[in-house]
């Protein structure tokens, strides 16, 4: 080891500092990427001064992003377990040439943390971080604009995604910024399905879709809690041919063009969830498809929910159908098998006995009174 500063402060313990590459000093000309060539200017190229810094690391490694604008034109691919940070929104990294911004390949218990990341590219599979048979990595503190997928879980297991948001574009620097097809998607790759993902208060807004989980493997799950999914011009959360249990809490679904769209999917658990679409839809909040089984809503605010004949097993429980307004209970509905097409009323007339297939307790109209 070299460069080691013994500092003592009068106390009969001692604390080694390196004075390393890697330090966070306050004005980080001491940073790997500074000392790699990075500007952080928002005009020159500092993908090579990333590929350099990086590279230098070793297992374990940590890669300080000073403050600054950093425009990328190529991938930074990442195979070792290494963390990056940087100082939250300051510290921004932007695509603008069409590339995936991050990829992690392979790599378990990575991290990165407290940076802001943009692209300006909407070519279908181009992520602002993508993670491929990844597993056991956390995502903290990320706020994502543009790119094709934010947040890419290709056959990925068991990370971690906490506070992750869209963003704003501060002051155009993220300018020309795509509008994304999915803020999240999680899907199978080489075999592995994208299980077991915890996202803790994410925080998702505008663009087409909010968070997407698909399978085909009799897998795929994730656990939602907190957080808010709002203002997607598309769906905000959709489960597609899922099968291990998944559990969605305290999650907040607002004007979206649908709240949730589960297809072919079983064993998932809503619970304290508001979902109020916007009033001029005519999409239902919640709409339940294919080949669904074993889904329980429990202690929630819902303004829709469609259920088609061919689901089994719905459980009902605690469920308050309509929000104060007038547009909103206008389109409040419970849409329920056995016949599709039939809208069922709320309230006193929602009885299990009358509706295939569910279970219903407690549940009452608000714009009725109940």
């Amino acid at each position: 080891m070299k460069g080691l500063i013994p500092i003592c402060a009068g106390l009969s313990l001692c604390a080694i500092f390196a004075s390393s590459a890697s330090a966070f000093d306050e004005n980080a000309s001491n940073s790997l990427l500074r000392l790699n060539g990075a500007t952080g200017n928002g005009r020159a190229d500092d993908t090579e001064a990333f590929r350099r810094a990086i590279a230098q690391l070793g297992s374990g490694g940590l890669l300080f992003v000073p403050k600054g604008h950093y425009i990328l034109t190529g991938t930074i691919v990442i195979t070792t377990p290494i963390t990056i940070v940087g100082v939250g929104a300051e510290s921004q990294i932007y695509n603008n040439n069409g590339k995936t911004l991050f990829q992690f390949v392979k790599v378990n218990n990575a991290a990165i943390r407290d940076v802001y990341l943009g692209s300006n590219s909407s070519q279908a599979g181009v992520s602002l971080i993508e993670l491929q048979n990844s597993h056991h990595n956390e995502i903290s503190n990320v706020t994502l604009l543009g790119g094709y997928y934010g947040l890419h879980l290709a056959g990925s297991l068991l990370n971690t995604i906490i506070d992750l948001r869209s963003g704003t574009n501060f002051q155009g620097f993220f300018a020309p910024t795509s509008i994304n097809y999915s803020w999240v998607m999680a899907e199978p790759l080489n075999g592995i399905s994208a299980n077991a993902n915890t996202f803790l208060a994410p925080a998702l807004e505008g663009g087409t879709n909010g968070l997407q989980i698909q399978d085909n493997n009799g897998q795929g799950s994730v656990q939602i809690m907190g957080g808010t999914i709002e203002g997607v011009s598309g769906v905000g959360l959709t489960f597609q041919n899922t099968f291990l249990p998944s559990s969605v809490t305290g999650v907040d679904f607002e004007s979206n063009g649908q709240d949730v769209n589960i297809n072919s999917s079983s064993n998932i658990r809503f619970s304290a969830i508001n979902s109020v679409p916007g009033p001029a839809t005519s999409n239902p909040a919640i709409s339940l498809s294919g080949d669904t089984r074993n889904l329980q809503i429990s202690d929630s605010n819902i303004s829709s929910l469609a259920v088609n004949m061919s689901t089994k097993r719905v459980i009902l429980q605690n469920i308050t159908f309509g929000t104060p307004g007038g547009a909103y209970c206008a389109n409040a509905n419970l849409n329920v098998p056995p016949v599709v097409s039939v809208t069922t009323s709320i309230g006193t007339n929602l009885t299990p006995d009358a509706i295939t297939n569910i279970t219903a307790t407690n549940v009452g109209n608000y714009c009725g009174g109940q």
